[in-house]
């Protein structure tokens, strides 16, 4: 019997659901920490539970390298995820700002713009363009998610490039993860950063040596959960913090 294969237990839904709610507790934490005074909880447990939002980014990610390669068209793809890209942009600046401000509207970007920007960058990494050509457009994609200021901008991108053109080397594929995560938070994000490059490294851990590819039992639901998911979770963030406040 092999036991590596015995470790593969994580489907495609478990791991969507995993990151969807490790990325509630975290956002919700850390940002109604002045109205609900972290529910009293200890000191300690708070800093865990507002670490758990870092096992979300990596995971969706991976997923929209996984989606590029599964999804029947690409086209549509790209433009659900730029639809709602643009929708989740409201509920983002209302819980960052507690108000519209339309200047941080078009200034600081949600992540799923990197998500959106990800799959432009492989689709464009397969198109027929000559290869000059290809990388001048992968690098205009992630200078857009610089100049934007997309949450994970440019590692965003790289993230999702190296899930995709390593997929069959998973080794190599957390060995070039790890190193670009270690980057980021070096230099992409301030302060605490040996502890968050140690969150940063549970998805790809979890990803490589316990998903085992398969779809859940209800793939379609979960294929659009997190459309809807990610911008209500910043909108009921918001209607609480103006409730409490």
């Amino acid at each position: 019997m092999n036991n590596k294969t015995n470790l593969k237990v994580i489907n495609r839904d478990m791991l969507k659901y995993i990151a969807a709610i490790a990325m509630f507790i975290g956002h919700f934490l850390l940002y109604t920490a002045k109205e609900i005074h972290y529910f009293n909880l200890p000191p300690s447990l708070v800093k865990v539970f507002i670490y758990l939002q870092f096992i979300a980014p990596p995971i969706f990610f991976f997923f929209i390298a996984e989606g590029c390669k599964y999804t029947r068209s690409k086209k549509n793809y790209a433009l659900r995820l730029m639809v709602i890209t643009i929708i989740t942009q409201f509920p983002f600046v209302l819980y960052n700002n507690m108000k519209f401000d339309i200047h941080l509207f078009f200034t600081r970007w949600n992540v799923m713009l990197s998500l959106f920007l990800g799959l432009i960058t492989l689709i464009i990494s397969e198109c027929k363009l000559p290869v000059p050509v290809r990388l001048l457009l992968i690098a205009s994609c992630m200078y857009i998610s610089y100049l934007l200021k997309a949450e994970w901008y440019i590692f965003g991108l790289l993230i999702i490039l190296a899930f995709h053109l390593l997929r069959e080397r998973p080794y190599l594929r957390l060995a070039v993860y790890e190193i670009i995560a270690f980057i980021y938070c070096s230099i992409g994000v301030t302060g605490t950063s040996t502890t968050l490059f140690i969150w940063l490294s549970l998805p790809i851990i979890i990803i490589t040596f316990f998903y085992n590819g398969q779809k859940g039992r209800f793939p379609k639901f979960s294929n659009y959960f997190f459309y809807v998911f990610y911008p209500a979770h910043l909108l009921l963030i918001f209607f609480v913090k103006l409730i409490a406040g």
